[in-house]
């Protein structure tokens, strides 16, 4: 009988310690549900607004919190300038998932109006080597930050019309927050992103005149052709002059504006800009 006891206890003992191991295999994970429906078991940072969710993969934990803090300030910039927060992630927590997954949408994907970003595995390899070696942000997270913080269409439209407005916003805040922060971006499209404002703005001043001076209907889808075959930089392109014309309490009361009365077609949004030129 007492050895049947000690038996037991040491069974008892053996089975607690397996526990303890088990439970100790999952500290600092959590699961997280990809955007297409699958679930990661993902090791996680947290900062002020940010809960960085990734594999278990070596990082400098100095690093991460460099970064981290960088996109803590653009996401309290584009509360600031917005006047209001995403909706919660489907995570039901206050901050903001930014999540490094094996595949999503593109090297990155934005929630639209609602916290939440996944970025491929392989692009934060780019986003963080880029850091540590010249000290270069990439510019993704702060475009898909502008996905997250797009509120300007009415909740029962979804034209496809408008895919090239939503980007073009995103475009445009992207480089708000990276000007307004005064933040060393990395090449974008394989070019300094210097010269690529600078081509932006020039396609722009060249375009203008033509368009405004034009009294054909169709003149305005050939001039953007002409200038923007990317559609939704021309949208960045007109935001940024505004921008650049009225500074950020312009956008700040025109993004306030429009959460309250968004326009409903591509004839509107370009009679927003235009009705002042």
């Amino acid at each position: 009988m007492i050895k049947s006891n000690k038996k037991n206890k040491k069974l008892k003992y053996i089975f607690i310690l397996i526990l303890i191991i088990c439970q100790s295999c999952n500290l600092g994970t959590i699961r997280y549900q990809q955007f297409e429906g699958s679930h990661l078991e993902l090791s996680y940072e947290e900062s002020k607004h940010v809960l960085l969710l990734h594999p278990k993969v070596s990082f400098n934990p100095d690093t991460i919190r460099s970064i981290l803090k960088t996109y803590d300030l653009a996401y309290e910039l584009a509360a600031n300038i917005s006047g209001r927060e995403p909706e919660p992630s489907p995570m039901k927590i206050d901050r903001l998932p930014v999540a490094i997954v094996p595949s999503t949408c593109g090297s990155g994907c934005g929630r639209l109006g609602r916290k939440g970003i996944e970025i491929t595995e392989e692009k934060f390899k780019r986003i963080y080597n880029q850091f540590v070696q010249h000290g270069d942000y990439d510019h993704l997270f702060f475009y898909e930050l502008g996905r997250n913080f797009w509120f300007y269409e009415p909740s029962d439209i979804k034209l496809q019309e408008m895919d090239d407005i939503r980007t073009g916003f995103a475009v445009f805040f992207r480089d708000l927050l990276l000007y307004e922060l005064k933040i060393k971006v990395a090449p974008i499209n394989g070019k300094p992103y210097s010269e690529y404002m600078v081509d932006k703005n020039e396609r722009w001043k060249k375009m203008k005149p033509e368009w405004l001076q034009s009294n054909k209907p169709n003149e305005f889808e050939i001039l953007r052709g002409k200038y923007f075959p990317n559609g939704s930089v021309f949208w960045s392109a007109l935001w940024w002059e505004r921008y650049q014309m009225y500074g950020n309490n312009s956008i700040q009361k025109m993004l306030q504006y429009l959460q309250q009365y968004p326009p409903k077609s591509e004839s509107e949004w370009l009679k927003l800009f235009t009705e002042n030129c």
